[in-house]
């Protein structure tokens, strides 16, 4: 597929640019269907994306987002109502092999009633978990603030702070979900809470729209996606602004469609959500913040089947 690709690699003259764009996404998805088919050749010949961990165009085919599709998602044993906060305690650890021990305890924590939620059992499950295994929670995403009690543990200000005051909102948040059908509603609700960004309200959504309800089919789903500091600098690459320019909203969203669009165009990958294309951008971020040597991604790339 290397000879295939409709573009070629770009330098650092021409790496803030549409076409450096298009190269990034064909190659990055090249990539991905190498892999999938098993390619025994390099997967790729560009060094940045060799050397470092990209994730996909697409969000569900992510490693953590495939895990949580398949375990959660379409977990049966988890009510449809109720999938909104199990997602957010998802994302919040963001690990795998945690979620697997939430899933499989005694006190069942991802499978409860969301009103039965006891900050206190998710700690001990979670402290629990922790005495043989290294890592509890993933890097990937940042939780603010976890150290609201002196001396308390993180796993225990997650569910005291964060995690147990989400359900004063449950019925506005279900109004939102199954009657407005609407992923900028749910996310600016669920922003409002304490500690949790519209980063992290975002991803919660987005996982939302791979399940047949509530929000496959939202109104917005090609028209909103919210603003990360990643993708926000991933325009402004894009568009020759400073790198920490902010954006209004409603002219994120429009960007962002005009990128999908000459997607669809160009490389025909005509199925990216407004949110696919969010991530994308924070991805090319990275990229062209090495390739510039204005910086470097935090994780070095390396095959990885198991977590």
């Amino acid at each position: 597929m290397i000879q295939d690709r409709p573009y070629i690699p770009p330098t650092a003259n021409n790496v803030t640019s549409l076409k450096a764009l298009l190269y990034f996404v064909w190659e990055r998805e090249a990539i991905r269907i190498a892999k999938e088919n098993r390619y025994n050749g390099d997967l790729t010949d560009d060094p940045i994306l060799k050397k470092y961990k990209f994730t996909n165009i697409r969000r569900k085919d992510d490693r953590v987002s495939k895990w949580i599709i398949d375990n959660i998602i379409l977990n049966v044993g988890i009510n449809e109502n109720s999938l909104w906060f199990t997602l957010l305690i998802a994302r919040l650890i963001n690990w795998p092999p945690t979620l697997q021990y939430l899933l499989n305890c005694e006190e069942n924590i991802l499978l409860k009633d969301p009103n039965n939620f006891d900050p206190k059992s998710f700690s001990v499950a979670i402290e629990k978990f922790r005495e043989t295994n290294s890592k509890a929670y993933s890097g990937a995403y940042m939780v603010y603030p976890t150290k609201k009690d002196v001396g308390s543990v993180k796993s225990l200000s997650l569910g005291n702070h964060i995690i147990k005051p989400v359900l004063d909102i449950a019925e506005e948040v279900d109004y939102i979900l199954y009657t407005e059908n609407s992923i900028e509603k749910f996310v600016n609700i669920l922003s409002n809470c304490f500690g949790i960004s519209t980063f992290i309200a975002g991803q919660v959504a987005a996982d939302l729209t791979y399940c047949e309800a509530p929000l496959c089919d939202a109104s917005d789903l090609y028209t909103y996606a919210p603003i990360g500091p990643g993708s926000s600098k991933g325009l402004n690459y894009l568009f020759n602004r400073k790198p920490y320019a902010t954006w209004k909203q409603e002219d994120f969203n429009d960007q962002l469609q005009m990128i999908n669009e000459q997607i669809k165009d160009e490389l025909e990958i005509t199925d990216l959500t407004l949110h696919d294309v969010q991530n994308v951008m924070c991805e090319y971020s990275k990229y062209t913040r090495t390739l510039l040597g204005e910086g470097k991604p935090k994780t070095m790339y390396k095959p990885e089947e198991s977590f």
